[in-house]
């Protein structure tokens, strides 16, 4: 028996079989359209920032890091002399993790208010952000979740730098 088209063979199916194949068919159209449904549910660009960054906890850690790092740093460590370094970690990761839409609390004071008085150089801002980008890549944070942190940090650099 010669076959010609795909649905001279299909008609040379049975009725029972051609169910069959059928469902088997719809399942696995099923089940690719829920695989891919379930990939792309999960994209960290579908998750909010602070959840990128590791939630409160991986924000503490990045911060912590971060703060042990730049205030032992000759170049910038005149900023945190007299600085209670255990407020100031949880006042800053409190600040990042609202800033990043987490469910965090900020009750310090404004950028430009909590450093009016610290004579904050250009330079020393820019140490902070280098040292706070190596962080977020140790941590595994995404290109994008980091870029996306400091686009949002961004502008506290008017508020705290008081010199060039």
């Amino acid at each position: 028996m010669t076959l010609s088209s795909p649905l001279a063979l299909w008609s040379s199916f049975g009725l029972e079989r051609r169910r069959h194949l059928q469902l088997a068919a719809i399942g696995l159209t099923v089940s690719w359209a829920l695989a891919v449904l379930l990939a792309c549910s999960t994209t960290n660009a579908q998750l909010a920032l602070y959840q990128q960054l590791g939630g409160p906890a991986g924000i503490a850690a990045i911060t912590d890091r971060t703060l042990d790092r730049v205030s032992t740093d000759p170049r910038s460590s005149r900023s945190f002399d007299g600085i209670k370094m255990a407020t100031l970690k949880k006042s800053l990761a409190a600040y990042i993790c609202k800033v990043a839409d987490g469910p965090c609390v900020y009750e310090g004071e404004t950028m430009a208010h909590a450093h009016a008085q610290s004579n904050i150089s250009g330079a020393e801002f820019d140490i902070m952000v280098t040292v706070l980008r190596e962080e977020l890549d140790r941590a595994g944070v995404s290109e994008a979740a980091k870029n996306e942190l400091l686009r949002r940090l961004a502008p506290t650099r008017r508020d705290i730098v008081v010199k060039s």
